[in-house]
């Protein structure tokens, strides 16, 4: 068995953990959030991080009161004086696998020294380079992938910003569903295995990712999945905003994803047979029994209400096709080649 393989389909027993151990530090969560009131966020990761960052961005965006930035550790390390009031009187929130890429490590340091901003630094690396640049450290050790592309280090760091939103914003029916995606995890994957593996031997060989809301910048992850690990094209966009341009290159070798969200559901379903009609594989991800929308496959994300929380069994969709997709191609899922689990700038 690959690594690969044992990180996305093991990942339940990571999340079960990570949830717990969130839990165990809501106090400590609330107190720090008490103790620097600033209403400013700035959520910084790279890569697969940052991804997950314009998801954080959503998530604490839409809180009250509540600015929030997005920003990838190399371009403030290029640019720092061009984000100098953006990250001045704000909470700086640090995604991370390893804490040790160069991006993430010299801005983290920068920004600290030069404006004592409060950090809060998730990640799932114990001996790192950001040990002591952080107010608040989480470690999520158990959820580091040995493989080069993340697959449970991405879903159990997604976790964790919603987690810390849901505290920011008192949020409780996001926590709920967190414990609910969290506790389903093991099931949905068992169930859902099969029918994803025949939708990775149809004849496509590109993927587009949509999806809405706060599982956007999760979408674009799931979609680097592809990339990276079955050295597929895969792009990302939003649901409706895909019609303006890049729909006109879906073919019949293209397979395309949809997280049909909550909201108007007359919206998204006219934009799943907009998408029929460009004779590739379609693939929806919904609270819907059945494939009532027509597409190739429904996946079922059982009983989930909120958003946010989609997102745990919707980016294993992606993982499980892109692995599955990379054994039809014959790569090697674990190591692809020209790709570094972290990089080291000099």
């Amino acid at each position: 068995m690959y690594l690969t393989e044992e990180e996305f389909m093991g990942q339940h027993v990571a999340l079960e953990r990570t949830f717990s151990y969130f839990n165990s530090r809501r106090e400590e969560i609330e107190a720090f959030y008490k103790t620097h009131p600033q209403r400013r966020f700035v959520l910084i990761g790279s890569g697969s991080s940052y991804m997950l960052a314009k998801s954080g961005q959503r998530m604490f965006g839409t809180c009250r009161d509540t600015a929030v930035s997005a920003i990838a550790g190399g371009d403030y390390m290029v640019n720092p004086s061009f984000y100098a009031e953006m990250v001045k009187d704000s909470i700086l929130v640090v995604l991370t696998r390893s804490a040790q890429t160069t991006e993430i490590v010299r801005s983290v340091k920068d920004i600290r020294e030069k404006y004592g901003t409060p950090v809060i630094l998730v990640t799932a690396k114990k001996e790192n380079d950001l040990d002591n640049d952080s107010d608040l450290k989480f470690t999520l050790d158990w959820c580091y992938d040995m493989s080069v592309s993340q697959t449970r280090t991405v879903t159990n760091l997604y976790l964790s910003v919603v987690y810390l939103a849901a505290v920011y914003g008192q949020n409780e029916g996001m926590i709920q569903g967190l414990e609910k995606a969290v506790s389903e995890n093991e099931q949905y994957k068992k169930e859902n295995r099969d029918a994803l593996k025949k939708i990775a031997q149809k004849d496509w060989d590109n993927a587009v990712v949509l999806a809405d809301g706060p599982v956007t910048g999760l979408a674009e992850e799931g979609a680097l999945a592809f990339t990276e690990i079955s050295l597929s094209s895969g792009k990302a966009f939003n649901v409706i905003d895909y019609r303006h341009g890049p729909i006109v290159i879906n073919d019949r070798k293209t397979l395309t994803i949809v997280l049909v969200g909550p909201g108007d559901q007359k919206l998204q379903a006219d934009m799943l047979e907009d998408l029929k009609k460009h004779g590739g594989t379609l693939v929806t991800v919904s609270g819907e029994k059945g494939n009532t929308f027509g597409a190739d496959a429904n996946i079922y994300l059982g009983e989930i209400k909120d958003f946010a929380s989609m997102g745990i069994p919707f980016i294993f969709v992606m993982q499980c096709l892109a692995f599955e997709k990379a054994l039809i191609r014959g790569t090697n899922p674990d190591a692809p080649v020209g790709l570094d689990a972290f990089i080291t700038l000099r």
